[in-house]
């Protein structure tokens, strides 16, 4: 049988490697089908969620979902490098080293279609990937794009074409993939570009002090990236504003608006776009207990949806989120459907 690279979709969502598709196959029948369950006490599973950074907004919502949890739901945290890594794990993908099962993930909208879109064609990948399902939308992430005042940069555009160095967060994140993505898309997917993946301190003291001189991040605004900058001083945002790419109906993309109200610092505001964060899992079988769980998990969410949205009741992005806007979804998880659906 003739090798596969093992998901090399997008060419950074896994490292480059070859199996034959009868492994694979073996290995996400073990993985998905007679799974060991990671057990709280007896008969009760625990499901693990991989998010992203400690310092991020998938991190703080997970913290925030699993303290809505009764005890027969529990919910572990495990942090990531982001979307990349996290449809990784939740595929079973993230290596040997790795002995691990995940069973839900935080993911970004325009990840998760890149990854669907380079699976056609190859009918063993379409059906893993299409077992990827969306338990609910959550919120929109704006892209951000730090930079400093005295480059004079005055739009994505002029980045694009210019020669500078970029920081596009960890090779595993949405971020990354986000970054590399939206320079396809606009014609310079072939430019050579200096692209870094530097950890980031709180500031940015390193933006165009000999470290790197532009920044991107995708996260939830206010970002704690974004929050950490001092007023008076040259950072500033870029604006993305590419109507090009989020005016088509089927686009991940939508328009945004980044204000004083996200950071104070701001002297204006700044057209972006954004991407939905995702809450996904792997479709077990309804008669898997992990199905049970995550209708559990679900069900628990949109119940405690009214404190998490209320002032000072959890992360602003609360406020965003409509779990029931994903009930008729056609990736939508059967498994969470009937939550979703205010059903019993």
């Amino acid at each position: 049988m003739a090798n596969l690279t093992c998901f090399d979709l997008p060419r950074r969502l896994v490292k480059a490697a070859t199996c034959s598709a009868t492994t694979l196959a073996l290995a996400l029948s073990v993985t998905f089908g007679a799974a060991p369950l990671a057990q709280a006490q007896e008969d009760v599973p625990v499901l693990t969620i991989t998010t992203g950074g400690a310092d991020g907004t998938y991190y703080q919502f997970a913290q925030e979902i699993q303290q809505m949890m009764p005890s027969d739901v529990p919910l572990e945290i495990a942090t990531s490098e982001g979307s990349v890594q996290n449809l990784r794990r939740l595929i079973g993908y993230e290596g040997p080293s790795e002995q691990k099962f995940y069973q839900l993930a935080f993911v970004q909208a325009d990840v998760l279609e890149q990854l669907r879109a380079r699976a056609k064609g190859d009918a063993v990948l379409e059906s893993i990937v299409d077992r990827i399902k969306v338990v609910m939308p959550l919120y929109g992430e704006e892209i951000h794009v730090f930079t400093r005042a005295k480059y004079n940069i005055p739009s994505i555009e002029a980045l694009m074409e210019g020669d500078w160095d970029v920081n596009a967060g960890a090779d595993k994140s949405g971020t990354n993939l986000t970054a590399r993505w939206l320079y396809e898309q606009m014609g310079h997917a072939e430019r050579t570009l200096n692209w870094g993946n530097s950890e980031v301190e709180p500031g940015l003291p390193y933006l165009g002090e000999g470290g790197y001189e532009v920044f991107f991040s995708v996260s939830g605004a206010p970002s704690d990236v974004g929050r950490s900058i001092q007023a008076g001083g040259d950072v500033t945002l870029l604006p993305v504003d590419l109507p090009e790419l989020y005016n088509d109906r089927e686009s991940p993309y939508r328009p945004a608006i980044l204000s004083k109200l996200h950071y104070p610092w701001l002297d204006r505001d700044v057209r972006t776009m954004a991407v939905t964060a995702l809450l996904v899992a792997f479709d077990y079988d309804v008669d898997n207990p992990y199905c049970t769980q995550i209708e559990k998990l679900t069900r628990n969410i949109v119940e405690g949806l009214d404190l998490r949205q209320s002032p000072n009741g959890g992360h602003p992005k609360w406020r965003e989120v409509d779990p029931v806007s994903g009930h008729n979804r056609a990736d939508s998880y059967t498994c969470s459907n009937a939550a979703l659906a205010g059903k019993r």
